[in-house]
């Protein structure tokens, strides 16, 4: 038997929509090249910046030498909520940075690693970042080894931007 409806009617049933959270929090990964500030002062320290902006503090994970803090107070970027630990191996970064988003009193971390991270470092990672709501952006110097056909951009961090 065939029951007539109206495409009008609205269903008696109603349908459990799931709730959906959204977190800031992710890793971000950024190859460069050596000499030019465009990607760091055009994309990056923006969003670092904004992320500066919230309660939680700042982590720079660096290479050997220190960021000149003039040029971060310059950007704006406040150096009250930052810390800065250089001189790390990447297996220390890598310990530091997972200690640092689990604490979740971080709202970015930028960290300079020498090498890859493997998928599962990446998944891992990723995850922490989500649960904590931690914003982490993993620079890496680009190399010919790692350089894909698609990557035109030679965007290089700067190096004033250390002392």
């Amino acid at each position: 038997m065939i029951i007539p409806h109206s495409v009008n009617e609205t269903p008696k049933q109603t349908l459990a929509i799931p709730e959906v959270t959204h977190s800031l929090g992710g890793i971000n990964q950024i190859c460069y090249d050596n000499a030019s500030p465009t990607l760091l002062n055009l994309l990056l320290l923006p969003a670092i910046k904004q992320l500066g902006q919230q309660a939680k503090w700042m982590l720079w994970l660096t290479p050997e030498n220190k960021l000149d803090r003039a040029w971060l107070e310059n950007s704006g970027i406040s150096l009250n909520k930052s810390v800065q630990v250089p001189m790390l191996n990447n297996e220390q970064k890598m310990d530091s940075m997972i200690q640092a988003i689990k604490s979740g009193n971080y709202s970015v971390i930028t960290v300079w690693l020498n090498s890859t991270l493997t998928v599962e470092q990446q998944n891992t990672l990723d995850y922490l970042a989500k649960e904590s709501d931690t914003v982490v952006f993993i620079l890496r110097k680009n190399s010919t080894n790692y350089r894909s056909a698609r990557q035109v951009s030679h965007q290089k961090i700067p190096t004033f931007a250390f002392l």
